[in-house]
């Protein structure tokens, strides 16, 4: 619309005109020289203004250059038709108008409307009313919520007014009586301005609470204005950032949000700021909270934004916060503080009012803001299916947030119900699936009922104390069942032939109640009815029978009549033909007497038109062509292609021929084929195996130097009648292949290896039988002996003693199959442990001896010596111990002088000679000197015995454990008197198991009193 009239001025002067609807429009013009009247038109658009519905004054006003103005107001009513896909604010008036119209011309009885709202579809969710999703009688008027709502209009029809009829009085399923249409809140302008030095600070902190986490806060447009604080008229645009700090302006501003036609929603109210006074302006209290709406499990912050004007210091702060009118929760007097977490105080309505106050002594106005706390209700959505069927799988998909917008987890309850009925409850599981066939068997329903476009879903979840619904209208629709004929199209005079239904009904419900209906028009136009599910019809004459079949599902609904025309054509004899046996005269089939007996007679039957076979004959000729038997049965079945031919009924070893015809509907087919057999008595396979040792090979093992005799004793009953046998073997051993041994009858053999052998025989007649028979035959390997010859000793306590270390052991080796040692393994055994002291391991040699490696054996100690032998095939068992014990006993003798009489003898040289050691040498003695005896030895002697010349004898001590020195003296006065001349000393060394000597000669010169005459000359 315009607002349109004049303006006039008597000083000529250029008019400035607006028109402002507080808080929601403002537009001005300019008149120039306005002397006379000057009309003037300013335009409202109500979309774009963003003007929302109401009765709205509008103050027209005209200044002029002296601030010198006039001004008028008009009232005008927006009224809104609420639309599909609109935007509206909360608590607007609307109006939904809504059409009715019936196809019979039935008045209209009653109207309900069901609102769906999702309460979070912008931010900052103010709750969900509380009938959403429920059928209720009127309208709402305004919406209180923000969301998204999808209303929904229906009538319900009047046929006859009369309550006995109500089950027919139907609601309207038109899908375009519903529209969505979103509800919103205006935004808010907010801004601080100070003025410092001239130079302007605007701060903008304008939101949408719908659209708090956007990151334009939801706003799409901004509008500033100022003007000088007694101007009348308002300057567009931001004010400049340089202001005369000595003048007062006001600066408003408003915002629009997105929320409308193409992005462009209503406009918020203004917010007005004053800066610039040569006083001291009040200081401007402002906070935000976020949320202003906040779960009663979360968390508010609250940020102050308060500010002064002139950029004073603000030293008080004053808050109060008040519960749902009446109940003060906090507050606060002193320096800078913000509230604590609102929700900590519980669910309600908090009024938080703040008034700042600036150093130099002025009080700022006080500003509030609305917290609400609250346990957001579920919001209960879900989907359906718009048309099921009774067997439809239903997946009810739950969209309901859970947990809920606090957190609290949510249960569920799922009801349905159909046209007017009571609710049937379904489920309590979050996303049940469910058939209307459940609801028919749980509740009653009838079949015919369920089929209807008044099915109605409903959904409440509730946190424990909060509830919603969601409801879904959807139709529930019969499949109407399919006929279809299957049978032949053609078929024989005589025929009896089934006819099936070939009927679909994709509502399994109905599946098995359905009601079959059958016409048989034969060929001479006699009809008749059946009311089965398949038919059998018989066929007496020729020509042409009209099928017709149908049929009706408990619903009501009938299919297609299904239409099929059979052909009846004369009928023919069948055909049969022999299969088995399957020789013929030339080539007859060979039968084993034992395993087949006389034969199975087997043929195929065929009929041109498929008639069963009804009997059949079989006709056996002998050799001569004379009839030998006749066979000839009934077939009741219509399926037998098989006789045997009872045993024994036929000779054996003779040819024999037959033929067949079979029997349907009155004709014998014609005859057969020929087939030929003969009847074999099979020969039997058998034979005997025995060496020329007496040893029968199928009983005991044999060996390699046996030669084996293999006598058959096979036959054959039919040799007689001019059969013969040939015979064959075959021999395997059990690791190698088989192979061909032999063809005569009976034949010799000798093996050459050890082992299992199979002797198969297969015996063969002369028409091709056999058998055959298998014989395991077990060569065996005779061991090897060995027997030790050196060492000798067969008792450990007394074992062969040796004088080496390295001795050699010796074995004699024998072998009954004459094989010949190929390897050998010694053992020596030490007995005091028992462990192996050495071996000499498997040797590949024939050697009957083995020298014990040096280094290897210790003296005195005892051994056990075993041997096995290895002829190519086994070892010998492990020889009879034999014993040993090394022993290495040995004496070295030595005669010596006593310490004085050896000085006395180096004196006596050094006099005579001036050489200590001539002319007298050490091994010359004085006849009386003592002889000072020593003797070196090995082996651990027992005793050493010194024996001199004369038969003089000194038994010789150990110096030491080891028993390796000897010492001991010899001295008798009747030495004195020994001549001259060699004397020789016996030094004889002996243990338990050897005796072992040393001689040493020394010569006598002079007797001792020689020394003391010489010595007495000097």
């Amino acid at each position: 619309m315009n607002i349109e009239g004049y303006v006039r001025d008597v000083d000529n002067n250029d008019l400035v005109v607006s028109a402002e609807i507080p808080n929601v429009f403002y537009k001005k013009v300019t008149i120039p020289q306005a002397l006379y009247n000057k009309p003037f038109s300013i335009p409202i658009d109500v979309l774009a203004d963003g003007i929302p519905p109401g009765r709205h004054t509008i103050t027209v006003k005209v200044v002029d250059p002296y601030n010198f103005k006039d001004e008028r107001t008009l009232n005008v009513n927006v009224s809104y038709r609420l639309r599909n896909k609109s935007f509206i604010l909360i608590n607007t008036p609307v109006d939904i108008t809504t059409s009715y119209t019936d196809y019979e011309g039935d008045p209209k009885y009653q109207d309900r409307y069901r609102y769906d709202h999702d309460p979070n579809f912008f931010d900052n969710s103010m709750g969900i009313i509380g009938d959403s999703g429920l059928w209720r009688t009127s309208q709402y008027q305004s919406f209180p919520y923000s969301g998204v709502y999808t209303a929904t209009f229906q009538a319900r029809d009047n046929p006859r007014n009369d309550d006995r009829f109500d089950e027919y009085r139907l609601w309207s399923r038109d899908n375009l009586s519903s529209m969505t249409f979103m509800v919103h809140r205006k935004p808010i302008a907010l801004f601080s301005a100070k003025l410092t030095g001239g130079w302007l600070q605007i701060t903008d902190s304008s939101y949408d609470l719908d659209h708090i986490k956007a990151y334009n806060k939801g706003l799409m447009d901004w509008q500033w204005q100022y003007k000088k604080t007694g101007s009348e008229m308002w300057m567009d645009g931001q004010p400049p950032a340089q202001l005369p700090t000595a003048e007062q302006y006001d600066i408003r501003l408003r915002v629009r949000d997105v929320d409308g036609e193409n992005g462009a929603g209503v406009w918020s109210d203004w917010c007005v700021r004053t800066v610039g006074s040569a006083g001291n302006l009040p200081p401007v209290a402002l906070f935000t909270v976020d949320p202003n709406i906040v779960s009663y499990r979360k968390s508010t912050t609250v940020t102050d934004k308060s500010f002064d004007p002139d950029n004073d210091p603000l030293d008080v702060y004053s808050w109060t916060v008040v519960k749902d009118g009446w109940q003060q929760v906090w507050s606060h007097w002193g320096g800078a503080a913000t509230p604590p977490n609102i929700a900590a105080y519980g669910v309600g309505t908090y009024q938080l009012t703040l008034q700042v106050h600036d150093n130099r002594g002025l009080w700022s106005e006080p500003y509030s803001q609305i917290v609400q706390v609250m346990n957001h209700p579920p919001a209960a959505a879900f989907n359906i299916p718009s048309e099921v069927y009774r067997d439809t799988v239903i997946p009810l998909e739950n969209l309901t947030p859970d947990p809920d917008g606090d957190g609290d987890a949510l249960s569920y309850g799922w009801n349905a119900r159909i046209n007017n009925s009571g609710y049937y409850y379904t489920s309590g599981n979050r996303s049940p699936v469910m058939t209307i066939r459940d609801l028919i068997a749980n509740y009653g329903i009838s079949q015919q009922q369920a089929i209807s476009d008044g099915w109605e879903m409903r959904l409440t979840a509730s946190d424990g104390s909060l509830s919603s619904n969601a409801t879904r209208m959807f139709t529930v629709k019969n499949h109407v069942p399919t006929a279809e004929i299957n049978g032949p199209t053609i078929v024989y005079q005589h025929d009896s032939k089934t006819y099936y239904g070939i009927d679909v009904d994709e509502d399994s419900s109905d599946a098995g109640s359905l009601q079959y209906y059958w016409k048989i028009t034969d060929s001479d136009g006699t009809t008749a009815m059946y009311r089965t599910a398949n038919i059998n019809i018989d066929f007496p004459d020729t020509g042409t029978y009209t099928l017709e079949h149908w049929v009706v599902d408990q619903i009501g609904a009938k299919s297609n009549v299904a239409k099929l025309k059979v052909d009846v054509i004369e009928n023919q004899a069948p055909a049969i033909t022999l299969t088995a046996p399957a020789g013929t005269v030339t080539n007859p089939t060979i039968l084993d007497a034992e395993l087949q007996g006389d034969p199975l007679i087997r043929w195929n039957y065929s009929d041109p038109e498929n008639d069963p076979q009804e009997k059949y004959r079989l006709e056996f000729f002998s050799k001569d062509g004379q009839l030998a038997k006749t066979v000839e049965n009934t077939d009741s079945t219509g399926g037998l292609r098989q006789y045997q031919v009872p045993n024994p009924t036929f000779e054996r070893f003779a040819i024999f021929s037959l033929y067949a015809r079979a029997y349907s509907k009155g004709s014998w087919s014609e005859v057969s084929n020929e087939k030929a057999f003969i009847i074999d008595n099979p020969p039997q396979a058998g034979f005997t195996l025995m060496t020329d040792t007496g040893r029968n090979a199928a009983a005991v093992p044999i060996y390699r130097t046996d030669v084996l005799q293999i006598t058959s004793t096979a036959t054959d009953q039919d040799i007689p009648k001019g059969d013969s046998i040939k015979h064959q073997y075959f021999l395997k051993s059990s690791s190698g292949t088989e192979g061909m041994a032999s063809v005569q009858e009976s034949f010799t053999k000798q093996f050459t290896s050890n082992g299992i052998f199979t002797l198969r025989q297969v015996v063969t007649d002369s028409l091709g039988l056999y058998r055959e028979l298998s014989q395991n035959i077990t060569v065996v390997n005779r061991l090897p002996q060995v027997t030790i010859t050196y060492p000798t000793s067969t008792s450990a306590a007394n074992p062969t003693i040796v004088s080496t270390l390295t001795p050699v052991i010796k074995w004699d080796y024998q072998d009954e199959d004459g094989d010949v040692q190929q390897r050998f393994n010694v053992r020596i055994i030490n007995l005091a442990s028992g462990a192996v002291k050495i071996q000499s391991g498997e040797q590949v040699s024939g050697a009957k001896q083995w020298q014990v490696p040096n280094g290897t054996l210790a003296e005195n100690e005892k051994y056990a010596v075993e041997v096995e032998g290895y002829d190519g095939f086994g070892w010998s068992n492990v020889s009879s111990r034999k014993y040993m014990m090394v022993n290495l006993l040995s004496i070295k003798g030595a005669v010596q002088h006593t310490e004085e009489w050896n000085s006395n003898r180096q004196a006596y040289n050094l006099k005579k000679s001036g050489d200590a050691e001539s002319p007298r040498g050490y091994t010359v003695y004085w006849a009386g000197e003592k002889f000072v005896l020593q003797g070196t030895a090995t082996g651990l002697p027992d005793t050493v015995q010194v024996t001199m010349s004369g038969g003089y004898t000194a038994q010789l001590s150990p110096t030491g454990s080891d028993k390796t020195k000897w010492t001991g003296e010899l001295a008798d006065p009747s030495f004195e008197q020994l001549p001259d001349g060699p004397v020789t000393f016996t030094f004889t060394a002996t243990n338990e198991f050897h005796t072992k000597v040393d001689t040493v000669t020394v010569t006598i010169l002079g007797d001792w009193s020689e020394y003391y005459q010489s010595h007495r000359v000097k």
